[in-house]
């Protein structure tokens, strides 16, 4: 162990682990060092590998040393929890929400529960029904997805997480909901849903009518209609102008999520659920059953004949929905919302079939979709035996059911006992004296006159009622199809053609087995009832017509009788064969001549190609929908139709991420080079590592843990990015640093994807991997995805690197010594060797450097000014740039922000917006700088109506006149320690109240003295001018700037603050502020926007995860 690294943390980062990272006893006191946590993480992951027989101790110690070098840090919840009793590894989840008060609370449960374990949440809020809408259930409004988000947004700020930090949540509205634009001006109002950062969801279709200048439809997501048309351009100048305003919302690009999804097969990301209603058959490894009776419950469902197993969660209620109705020629029929995709027939030849999957409300008459071909399924278990099926056909066929007895008929008798024991009457016979029956039972009787033979039997009434039928009302229940076992199914299907069938046809002509009926109804179910043997069949509607018909009456005479319209079920190519092996007549006659016209057949029946042909499409309604996701097939039996499993929004519901970073700064050599090896085997120790994690990870409810082990999705991301460029001398803003980027992100790319391929050979592909993108490429994979840029907050900290691939916002600040009360400098390292190599790291340049945050307005060498720029120097094309050339590589997003100077206009957001889209972001952060505080501008007023705006407003405000001085005041002087020398305040008093303020600062540059005694000056006339001294107080109070400090254990976040602070002193009192959002709770430095997020660069905190 002695040989092993020693992990060298800065004080910094050693505060930040204490405060959350390790291990606390009852009392709260840290009792875990930094090198025990490494170790406790990297054993805990460890043992996953004893799953393949591999050698926890040795990959233990892999995995510490990785860690220890600093060369890779996975993310917070890992750090925090490997190892513990709570076991909750992942960063960041997607939670669906449905449109129903049921489903928003469930959502609601699951967030609290993620935040707890120090999670964060994405949701898509597109399927809530808009605001004013109708609530049939309550007779009322929907209040609309905003004010909901509003709850979620409250809940959050209450739930502490992971002990410290607060959740983060990302909230999507498609822009096609109604509600769009009260979700663009959500955030514009400073504090409101200040826990969440929120990003239209842009379709292809939105940008292109941006560009034409088109109308966008809205859609209600309840009813699926449009509800109205607004402008796309005039729509897109309000995301545009609300970003300018406030940093949100941003914009994330469906179409391009899409295209990069390596599941298709599961759904699109960031679909509508496609549901079906609870009356669905689907089929099971225990029968036919309605979707109904699955909800909740883990089942094994057939598909193709083969069983694959749902999730724990069985079917899920999703909401309530309009539903359509889709009929095919051949009489097979399912409802389903408009989103749920079926397998349509792209390509048909003799030998093949060429499929895709299709959503609903895409299908048109003529589209060929697949039907299931359940011939390899060998039965099932269920009530009763084949012989109850055969009495319950011929009941259903040619019986009476009474409230005392059932009766079977038999006519003629001469044809029914065409071949003796192996007729009807003998087959029902024998079945009958199985079942209980009374001593004096009579079996066969004929009845006088009339040559019709009848057997009576109370215990097959008995059965019968069982079964959900009714005196009079023989029908085919959904009890029959669902509880019943394979034989009795077998049975029934032999006695009812039996009764009604026939057998016709030639060689020449096609021989056939049909079935006549006037109940179209009945027709259907018989046709579900032999698509589970396998047997296809076509109803053909109508097939005679209603018409007077002379039949037997009940005096051995013959009267008229109106018959009611025959449909017909026809048996064809080689399903007649198949007819005759599992089903069969007991009928002599039909028997015999299905077996001769088999018999002289000479060639091969045409195979059964299972499809069916789509008649009609139409509305069926509203109802409360199902969901269901059955891993490996991802496809179900609805009514005998192939239909997709459901599936929504990025990531699929409730998928995890599980993230982990390089750190870039580490790969480089002696020599200053990259160390291609060096990273080669990091991202491959990575990725195994990330594996290992979902494999021991503690999920919080069941369908988090089926979505997430279901894709296997890892996340392999770098930090370092901006120190790396400083490192190497190449500008952030630079075609050299494009290609760099685009360099190593490929080289993480295919080295991960080649790791994983690796452990898919040892371990498996991830259990979606049939029918993924992957799979089409012939590459099995153990992770659906491996790369994403992640933030990096908290990590980069405690790795001392820059965050992310964001360039850095400041060259220097100041913060307490460890340990003690001095206040320390802090400069840019990598800056400061390059400033002492050139003989230029003298204390005027220190200096200079601290006042001025970055070099752009100090006297040095260009080269060094022009690699070492901070995020402000840097125009917003090249960070735009910087972000599509990691994501060529990337599989998933790519978090960064895209910072703007504060004179950045509208047009510049929009610029930006569309470079991301062309260029292939998958999203978009904009964040202005000082735009919290330019909030009361109103979106799209011009510089010229701003101005003439202010000028009204002066000339309609009431003119006050200061107080004259008196010649003699007495006050009370405050000193301060800042970053720029002390500050001496002097507060006079005139009839016990302030007067007016001195502000001086010592050892300071000229400028930060004028502006000082500008400050006080301005006090001093607002309080001669008789505003409150509070008022004062909680303007000044809290306003952060880029170099807190430490004074007298009282932190000072700028001169203004420390003025404040004076002030409060001067009073005895302090004065309450209520935060202004751009402080960090846990240490009060500004906050930057960063990756999407703000977060400190002082401390640990993020409000992101």
């Amino acid at each position: 162990m002695s040989e092993l690294p020693r992990p060298s943390f800065t004080e910094n980062a050693i505060r930040i682990l204490e405060r959350r990272y390790l291990r606390k006893d009852s009392q709260g006191r840290v009792c875990e060092t930094p090198e025990e946590m490494l170790w406790r993480v990297a054993r805990a992951v460890a043992s996953a590998e004893e799953k393949w027989s591999e050698d926890p101790a040795q990959w233990e110690v892999s995995f510490y040393e990785m860690m220890a070098r600093l060369d890779f840090l996975p993310n917070s919840p890992t750090l925090m929890n490997a190892g513990t009793g709570v076991g909750q590894l992942s960063a960041c989840f997607v939670l669906p929400v449905g449109d129903s008060m049921e489903e928003i609370f469930d959502a609601l449960k699951y967030t609290a529960l993620i935040h707890k374990s120090g999670g964060g949440t994405g949701f898509n809020f597109s399927s809530l029904r808009p605001a004013g809408d109708v609530v049939k259930s309550t007779m009322g409004v929907a209040s609309g997805p905003v004010s909901f988000m509003e709850l979620f947004d409250h809940t959050t700020e209450v739930v502490k997480q992971g002990g410290m930090r607060r959740g983060a949540n990302m909230g999507i509205l498609n822009c096609d909901h109604p509600d769009i634009e009260r979700f663009i001006s959500a955030k514009s109002e400073e504090g409101r849903l200040s826990n969440f950062n929120i990003s239209v969801g842009a379709s292809d279709t939105f940008i292109e009518a941006i560009k034409k200048g088109d109308l966008l439809a809205l859609t209600n997501p309840r009813t699926g209609s449009e509800v109205s048309k607004v402008s796309a351009r005039d729509l897109f100048e309000e995301i545009a102008g609300a970003a300018w305003m406030s940093g949100d919302p941003g914009m994330i690009f469906l179409d391009k999520i899409e295209a990069a999804n390596p599941t298709p097969h599961l759904s699109r990301i960031d679909a509508t659920n496609p549901c079906v209603p609870a009356d669905t058959f689907v089929m099971t490894d225990a029968g036919p059953r309605l979707v109904k009776d699955l909800i909740g419950e883990r089942a094994t469902l057939i598909v193709d004949g083969k069983p694959f197993e749902t999730t724990e969660a069985g079917f899920f209620k999703t909401g309530v929905k309009p539903l359509l109705s889709i009929r095919t020629k051949e009489g097979y029929s399912f409802r389903a919302t408009a989103e749920h995709p079926v397998l349509r027939v792209t390509k048909k030849t003799r030998h093949t079939l060429q499929k895709e999957w299709i959503n609903v409300s895409d299908l048109k008459p003529g589209d060929e979709i697949m039907l299931h071909d359940h011939r390899e399924l060998a039965g099932w278990e269920g009530l009763y035996g084949e012989k109850e099926g055969y009495l319950m056909g011929l009941l259903v066929g040619d019986g009476t059911l009474k409230s005392d007895k059932a009766v079977l008929s038999v006519w003629p008798y001469e044809k029914a006992c065409g071949d003796g024991t192996a007729g009807i009457m003998g087959r029902a016979l024998e079945a009958a004296e199985a079942m209980p029956h009374r001593s004096d039972f009579q079996g066969w009787w004929k009845v006088s006159g009339r040559g019709e033979y009848r057997m009576s039997l109370a215990t097959l009434r008995g059965l019968a009622f069982s079964l959900g039928m009714k005196p009079g009302e023989k029908t085919i229940t959904p009890h029959l199809e669902t509880m019943t076992s394979s034989q009795f199914a077998r049975g029934f299907l032999q006695g009812l053609f039996d009764s009604d069938g026939s057998v016709q046809g030639s060689q020449k002509k096609g021989i056939s087995i049909r079935l006549a009926q006037s109940d179209i109804k009945r027709l259907e179910a018989v046709q579900r009832m032999l698509a589970r043997f396998g047997i296809v069949s076509v109803i053909y509607k109508k097939r005679r017509p209603s018409k007077i018909t002379f039949l037997p009456d009940w005096e051995n005479g013959v009267g008229s009788y109106e018959t009611r319209p025959q449909h017909e079920l026809v048996i064809s190519r080689d399903n007649v064969r198949l007819f005759a092996e599992r089903v069969g007549f007991c009928d002599g006659a039909k028997s015999a001549k299905l077996s001769s016209l088999l018999a002289s057949y000479r060639r091969t029946p045409n195979s059964e190609r299972f499809t069916a042909t789509v008649e009609s499409i139409s509305s069926a309604g509203t109802e409360d929908v199902y969901d269901v996701q059955v891993p490996g097939a991802n496809a179900f039996d609805a009514n005998g139709i192939v239909v997709h499993n459901c599936g929504e929004q990025p990531l699929l519901p409730y998928e995890s991420c599980n993230l982990g970073s390089i750190n870039l700064v580490n790969m480089l050599d002696e020599k200053g080079s990259i160390d291609w090896d060096r990273l080669f085997a990091t991202t491959k120790l990575a990725v195994r590592f990330l594996d290992d994690v979902i494999e021991i990870n503690n999920f919080i409810i069941p369908q988090i843990k089926d979505a997430t082990l279901g894709n296997r999705k890892i996340g392999l991301g770098v930090m370092g990015w901006a120190d790396l460029l400083f490192k190497l001398g190449i500008p952030y803003d630079s075609d050299e640093a494009l290609d760099l980027a685009r360099k190593v992100m490929s080289f993480i790319q295919k080295t991960g994807h080649d790791e994983s391929s690796k452990l898919a050979a040892s371990r498996g592909p991830f259990p979606n991997w049939k029918g993924s993108r992957w799979e089409e490429r012939g590459l099995p994979m153990r992770n659906a995805t491996v790369t994403t840029i992640a933030p990096t907050g908290t990590i980069s900290l405690i790795a001392e690197c820059s965050s992310g691939i964001e360039p850095v916002f400041a060259l220097a600040h100041r913060r307490k010594a460890f340990g003690g009360s001095d206040l320390l400098t802090y400069t840019n390292e990598i800056l400061m060797e390059a400033l002492r190599k050139n003989g230029l790291a003298d204390t005027k340049v220190v200096e200079a450097i601290m006042e001025k945050g970055s070099l752009k307005e100090i006297d040095l060498p260009e080269e060094i000014k022009r690699v070492f720029v901070v995020a402000h120097d840097i125009h917003f094309e090249w960070h735009v740039r910087m972000q599509a050339a990691f994501q060529e590589f990337t599989d998933n997003a790519v978090s960064k922000t895209i910072n703007m100077p504060r004179e950045a206009t509208v047009d510049d957001v929009k610029k930006a917006y569309f470079l991301a889209y062309e260029l292939g972001c998958r999203g978009i952060t904009i964040f202005r700088d000082g735009c919290k505080e330019d909030q009361v501008l109103h979106v799209g007023v011009s510089a010229e109506k701003q101005k003439i705006v202010a000028e009204e407003a002066i000339e309609t405000g009431e003119y006050v006149k200061p107080k004259k001085r008196p010649a003699i005041l007495s006050g009370k002087t405050t000193k301060i320690g800042t970053n720029f020398g002390n500050l001496y305040l002097t507060v006079n008093f005139l009839d016990g109240k302030p007067f007016e303020v001195f502000a001086t600062l010592g050892k300071s540059g000229r400028d930060t003295q004028a502006h000082t005694e500008a400050l006080g000056r301005l006090i001093s006339l607002a309080l001669r001018s008789g505003v409150p001294v509070d008022d004062i107080i909680r303007q000044l109070k809290g306003i952060g700037g880029g170099m807190p400090f430490l004074e007298d254990n009282d932190l000072i976040l700028s001169l203004p603050d420390a003025i404040a602070r004076g002030l409060e002193r001067a009073l005895g009192r302090s004065v309450e502020v209520k935060g202004s959002g751009d402080m960090c709770p846990v240490c009060g430095a500004s906050l930057v926007y960063a990756e999407g997020c703000e977060r400190c660069t002082v401390c640990d905190y993020s409000r992101c995860n």
